[in-house]
């Protein structure tokens, strides 16, 4: 009684559960949308005598030295803020109320991902987003959308690194070259447009997160003969995998 009692909160406390959060910030594409598709609306039913807005407004607007491009742009800029940037708004709607992350898999509604199927993960950090490539196809999470995101990206990171670091460590152990994106991978280094990087050679190696005009990045900075090479997490499949094996075998 007590072994399965036991055995019952092992899998609890290793079973972590992540409810569906509204993702907030999908309000303000969404009234800038709407927004710019109501002004374009209002100011070509003007010329119907119909105002959906006040006529001197309207009639600023068309004085507006750059009046033909908001006109133009207005309502493709408007479908594409609500049904783009705004998109996390329609994800969270079918969305399933939990999702469960566990030793074995990642369960979601009716998707589950056994970690040994998953073939290649992807952080995009722009969108908030882990991209999971496994046998059944392609499935995106939306880390936003769930309660303690930050957790979530650890415990998706930290299962699937443990099962495709083994399988790096095997194919560079038998002689073979393994790609991470613009990076190649194999027993004598690290090489990038056709230029090797000797294991000796590298300093040091670090993500380092990037805010330029709005654009949130996450970049790969590798040192070696005291020069930086920078590469955009997002370029780089599985990059979690390659920075848990260069960890490993610079430390040794």
């Amino acid at each position: 009684m007590r072994a399965c009692t036991f055995d019952a909160v092992l899998e609890a406390s290793l079973k972590r559960s992540h409810t569906r959060v509204f993702p907030t910030h999908v309000l303000y594409w969404l009234a800038a949308g709407f927004a710019l598709i109501y002004l374009v609306a209002a100011a070509f039913l003007s010329f119907g005598k119909i105002y959906l807005l006040p006529q001197d407004f309207i009639k600023e607007l068309f004085r507006y030295q750059a009046a033909p491009i908001v006109l133009l742009a207005g309502i493709p800029c408007g479908i594409y803020f609500i049904f783009w940037r705004a998109s996390d708004l329609f994800a969270w709607v079918s969305a399933p109320p939990k999702l469960v992350v566990d030793e074995e898999c990642l369960r979601s509604g009716d998707t589950r991902i056994a970690w040994r199927n998953v073939s290649a993960i992807i952080t995009v950090q722009n969108h908030d987003r882990l991209i999971l490539r496994h046998r059944g196809g392609t499935y995106r999470l939306r880390l936003n959308l769930w309660s303690d995101a930050d957790e979530l990206y650890g415990h998706v990171t930290d299962h699937v690194v443990e099962v495709l670091l083994q399988g790096v460590h095997r194919q560079v152990d038998a002689g073979k070259s393994v790609q991470f994106g613009p990076l190649t991978l194999s027993g004598a280094g690290l090489t990038h447009k056709k230029r090797l990087m000797r294991w000796d050679d590298i300093e040091s190696i670090r993500f380092q997160d990037e805010f330029d005009q709005g654009v949130s990045t996450r970049e790969l900075i590798i040192a070696a003969q005291g020069k930086p090479l920078k590469i955009d997490e997002a370029r780089i499949v599985n990059a979690p995998v390659l920075l848990a094996y260069l960890s490993q075998r610079l430390a040794a």
